[in-house]
């Protein structure tokens, strides 16, 4: 089907260079007819595949899944209480906000405020690919991936976050969407 819809748009391309050429002469229109006939040849020379995120093409070329643009914070059932924006943000502090520090999110009025240090952890985003990392919590961070796996994080080394993954701030959990 895709394939047959290639060939009709560059047929119509053809067409409408013809008519320009008929309309306005062949002196005056020449430039506009190539233009169309250009566009025509140029739409049958474009790949008819599409790729989705995570997919690979017949050429090995790996189309890397949308990056999370959501920070959600979880109640005990799974529903949302908070959301933060990191779209377009490259590091995010995850803390307690107790007037001396900055934290992009502030959880001092969670639940489980008492269990998160001023500054937990951070989120780094670098080359379409965000990171978690614990910076010197007492209690520690954990990641658990979209297929149950749970990680507890050691201090100073990075894990790699995708959409659908929780983190554990203490006992806070945070899901990336």
């Amino acid at each position: 089907m895709a394939g047959k819809l290639k060939y009709m748009a560059a047929l119509l391309c053809m067409v409408i260079a013809g008519l320009l050429c008929y309309q306005m002469g062949l002196r005056a229109g020449w430039p506009w007819a190539a233009a169309a006939a250009t566009v025509g040849v140029l739409h049958m020379m474009l790949p008819t595949q599409s790729l989705h995120a995570g997919q690979k093409s017949d050429r090995n070329q790996f189309v890397p899944p949308a990056a999370p643009t959501e920070l959600v914070l979880l109640n005990e059932e799974g529903g949302d209480l908070a959301l933060w924006d990191i779209y377009g943000k490259n590091g995010i502090v995850i803390g307690r906000d107790v007037g001396e520090n900055q934290v992009t999110v502030n959880l001092d009025h969670t639940e489980y405020a008492s269990m998160i240090d001023v500054e937990h952890a951070v989120l780094n985003y670098t080359k379409d690919t965000w990171y978690v990392e614990d910076i010197s919590s007492k209690n520690g961070v954990s990641v658990q991936k979209s297929d149950g796996r749970k990680y507890r994080l050691s201090y100073g080394k990075p894990c790699r976050l995708e959409q659908g993954d929780i983190l554990f701030i203490g006992l806070a959990r945070l899901q990336l969407r």
